[in-house]
């Protein structure tokens, strides 16, 4: 039986997420959290890639549908959670550790969760949109928060929880019904191109300046899009409700 060569392509993409995935563990384990996030983040872009390349070498397959998401929870659920505890460090007692390993494990719980979700789920219901938070925003949006404390030192010491309230709301997003646009399946007109170089010449202009600001900025308004969308739509079907029992 002869096996296309092609198909080890995407999923040597896929592997590549994972190795990146626990050279970030290690890394975060030595306390060298900057570079830990930034394997994160390129683990992100070689997840991206797979799907794609998959789809242009006509290359799809079972095996690499079960491959990513393994690899994604290797990469955007178990990375960054121990990136979290390891970057929370040991300030909290006994307390605060025991925070740490909750939150930390419920983010690889709620992960896990989105991911098999995801794979049972039908792409024929609203395919332009994701159900709950994709688990590579989540752990994109933990990191960029964290480079962000690096950088300008944002919780002090006695504010750092507020990166384990980040964490756990993310969590809970990714398993919630909140719906988040999806960019796999846009429809590439003249609109969506001069949005796309806008969005572009935007981030390479803050490049040398504000890189790390420009993609948190980004990505936080991408969370809360979602959350504001939910609870505008429970409001208009309330009004709706009121008016039809007038």
């Amino acid at each position: 039986m002869n096996i296309n060569p092609l198909y080890a392509l995407p999923n040597l993409f896929t592997a590549g997420s994972i190795f990146l995935g626990v050279m970030s563990i290690m890394f975060s384990s030595n306390s060298d959290f900057q570079l830990a996030c930034y394997f994160i983040l390129i683990s992100m872009i070689l997840d991206g890639l797979d799907g794609r390349v998959a789809r242009m070498t006509h290359t799809t397959s079972k095996f690499g549908v079960e491959f990513d998401s393994l690899a994604d929870v290797v990469a955007f659920g178990v990375a960054p959670a121990m990136l979290l505890y390891f970057y929370m460090g040991q300030n909290y007692g006994v307390n605060g550790e025991g925070y740490k390993i909750v939150v930390s494990a419920l983010f690889v719980i709620f992960g896990a969760i989105r991911l098999a979700r995801f794979n049972i789920g039908s792409s024929e219901n609203e395919p332009n949109s994701f159900v709950g938070l994709p688990i590579p925003s989540a752990a994109v949006l933990v990191i960029l928060w964290v480079l962000m404390d690096i950088k300008y030192d944002i919780f002090a010491i006695e504010y750092k929880y507020i990166l384990l309230i980040i964490a756990f709301v993310a969590g809970i997003l990714m398993v919630s019904n909140i719906r988040y646009p999806s960019f796999k399946k846009v429809k590439w007109n003249l609109k969506t191109f001069v949005i796309l170089l806008i969005l572009l010449a935007i981030v390479f202009a803050n490049y040398n300046r504000a890189f790390i600001e420009t993609l948190s900025l980004f990505m936080s308004l991408y969370v809360l899009y979602g959350i504001f969308r939910w609870i505008f739509l429970i409001i208009r079907m309330q009004v709706k409700k009121i008016f039809k029992s007038v």
